[in-house]
């Protein structure tokens, strides 16, 4: 109805500017037409505004006490704030509040707000690296061994190509019995794509490294940095403020005194390396520096983890190599004492057909004794005849020729 009446006000304005041209001129013709037509355009706006205030202007103004309410819990939120009222209306919310002391006194502990949080969360992130969570296997080449990783957040990932990633196996440290939570290895990355990477081994993977990755747990965690030792109080100690009973129970029995025993008084058997001396003020002082003032503490030794795992994966790999050396040179050896045996076996029984060879040879040799002294029985029996006969010859002979004489 309304959108009817205003359009016959705009025809009528049209008929009466026709015949007002006919006693006025053109340009105030064209003038109080425009003038009609703006005021009409008003008188639409006002009556829009006067709409939009009866449906809308009680719940703006709702809103409105609202946010004069909760602005200066968000300004607390973004900037962080003293006031004890904000930081308990927050507190009353369920929302994290993350206080600190102040530096007077007197001064009541400040929250800190989203700003001064970014602040120590990319202190931790730039020291740290950034961290992937929750990463999915979707496939796997054996030949290559070419892992393909889904990771959903973030998205995107950030991830380049030719990066070098350190690879665990997520979860909390294993309770005894329970399935071990592995360190992967250093990988590089060969392929990026939207929500997925692909990773080889950035080194030499042994036997035991790609069977463990064969059978690995999903999900994965990836860093782009290995993680760091620190000392308490340091961004990344994640020992710091855990009592003597606790860290009996997270630690190896081999390692956990030192972990106890940093930062108390020195004793009489501990080497340099693992001494540090401090001034009066508490600050450290340089070797050089120390003297009768110089308090002495226990400091445990930091240890570069990615030059353990890559020392401890050689290390690995050498014994794997020496214990399959071994394994062979003892199937060598085994089959040559069979060998030797086989053939110690051979030379017994040659050694008894000898025997029985010499023993053979020994009665021969007994009859051919016997048989020699009867030839030569006979021999001398033989040759004593021979001279009898000759000797009769010769005395036959003698006769003979006396005889013939």
């Amino acid at each position: 109805m309304f959108s009817i009446v205003l359009g016959l006000l705009v025809v009528a304005s049209f008929v009466a500017c026709f015949f007002s041209s006919k006693h006025w001129h053109w340009a105030q013709v064209l003038l109080v037409e425009v003038l009609f037509l703006a005021g009409l355009g008003y008188l639409v706006l006002a009556g829009e505004v006067l709409r939009v205030r009866s449906l809308y202007g009680k719940a703006y103004a709702a809103n409105t006490q609202v946010l004069e309410r909760e602005g200066p819990l968000v300004d607390a939120l973004l900037k962080g704030t003293s006031d004890r009222n904000v930081i308990s209306s927050l507190e009353a919310d369920d929302l994290g509040v993350a206080l600190v002391e102040s530096a007077g006194e007197e001064e009541l502990p400040r929250m800190l707000g989203l700003r001064d949080l970014h602040h120590k969360l990319g202190l931790v992130t730039r020291t740290r690296g950034r961290v992937w969570r929750e990463v999915t296997g979707v496939g796997f080449d054996a030949a290559t061994l070419t892992v393909s990783l889904s990771i959903e957040v973030p998205d995107p990932h950030g991830i380049e190509t030719d990066a070098i990633l350190y690879v665990f196996e997520q979860g909390s440290a294993s309770e005894e019995g329970a399935p071990e939570k592995h360190y992967l290895g250093e990988f590089r990355v060969t392929g990026v794509a939207d929500k997925q990477i692909q990773i080889q081994p950035a080194g030499q993977f042994g036997e035991r490294a790609i069977g463990r990755l064969q059978q690995t747990e999903w999900p994965w965690i990836i860093y782009e940095n290995i993680p760091i030792d620190q000392h308490p109080k340091g961004l990344l100690e994640i020992f710091a403020g855990a009592t003597d009973d606790e860290l009996k129970q997270m630690l190896p029995a081999e390692s956990v005194e030192e972990y106890l025993r940093h930062g108390t008084p020195k004793q009489a058997d501990d080497d340099e390396w693992h001494v540090v001396g401090f001034d009066d003020k508490g600050q450290v002082v340089g070797l050089e520096d120390w003297g009768p003032g110089t308090q002495y503490k226990y400091r445990r030794l930091l240890r570069d983890y990615n030059l353990i795992f890559q020392d401890h994966s050689k290390r690995f790999i050498e014994l794997q190599a020496d214990r399959n050396s071994l394994v062979e040179d003892n199937k060598l050896l085994i089959k040559a004492l069979a060998s030797a045996k086989e053939l110690q076996s051979r030379r017994e029984e040659d050694r008894k057909n000898l025997q029985h060879d010499l023993a053979g040879f020994l009665k021969d040799g007994q009859a051919i004794g016997a048989h020699l002294a009867q030839v030569e029985t006979h021999l001398a029996n033989a040759e004593a005849l021979l001279e009898a006969t000759l000797q009769e010859n010769a005395s036959l002979a003698a006769t003979l020729e006396a005889a013939v004489q």
